[in-house]
């Protein structure tokens, strides 16, 4: 099952093939991833806004903006893969200190979903057709686990939760266990362009992820 979701008017990533623009169907749009994929079709527990499920029993408080410590303008390209299916879609990340904005838009140029988090207040405006499985706030912590410091990650962790990063390389461990594994395989640490791999093990999805950063 192949559909595609792209953004247009924005630079995409440099890696882009024609291969890799295949496939979006339960997912519509990620940060970055991250992205920001929630895949699992499992109940989720109500929580608050500002408060994401991860993982099975694992919840994520989401940082503000300004804990990044600085602004980004970036594209990415992201393969998921979940199950059986894989999935290849684009979204434009704007970071400042006031606000993260995530959009995306499908392949005809309509907008699919429009995502912006303060801090404070999550707005999300999403197209009819977007399916009920996407989840905005799982979007935006999938973006914020990728790229957010590792203080302000493991700050938001509960239960209580540890990070290990190390060259390129960042593992979330809640209780011992390995939930989330995330390898750089491209690009200079520091920026947003490069090539990431993402493993969600609670949920059981993959993502891989192409970015392209905008110059200052």
């Amino acid at each position: 099952m192949v559909e595609v979701l792209t953004i247009r008017d924005i630079p995409a990533p440099a890696a882009r093939s024609a291969t890799a623009m295949k496939g979006l169907s339960a997912l519509v749009v990620a940060g970055l991833g991250l992205a920001g994929c929630a895949l699992s079709g499992a109940a989720q527990p109500d929580v608050s806004q500002a408060r994401v499920t991860v993982a099975p029993g694992i919840v994520f408080a989401l940082p503000p903006p300004a804990a990044l410590e600085r602004s980004v303008e970036a594209s990415q390209l992201i393969t998921a893969r979940y199950r059986h299916d894989t999935f290849v879609f684009e979204t434009r990340i704007s970071v400042t200190p006031a606000r993260l904005l995530v959009v995306g838009t499908d392949m005809l140029g309509r907008r699919a979903m429009t995502i912006e988090w303060t801090g404070h207040d999550l707005k999300v405006e999403a197209a009819p057709w977007v399916p009920s499985e996407m989840r905005a706030r799982n979007v935006i912590a999938d973006i914020m686990l990728l790229h957010w410091p590792e203080n302000a990650v493991r700050a938001g962790l509960v239960p209580p939760g540890a990070t290990r990063d190390d060259a390129g390389h960042r593992v979330i461990t809640v209780d011992g266990r390995d939930i989330i594994r995330i390898d750089r395989t491209a690009g200079l640490p520091g920026t947003w362009s490069g090539r990431w791999t993402y493993r969600n093990v609670g949920w059981g999805y993959d993502l891989d992820i192409q970015s392209s950063e905008a110059p200052p």
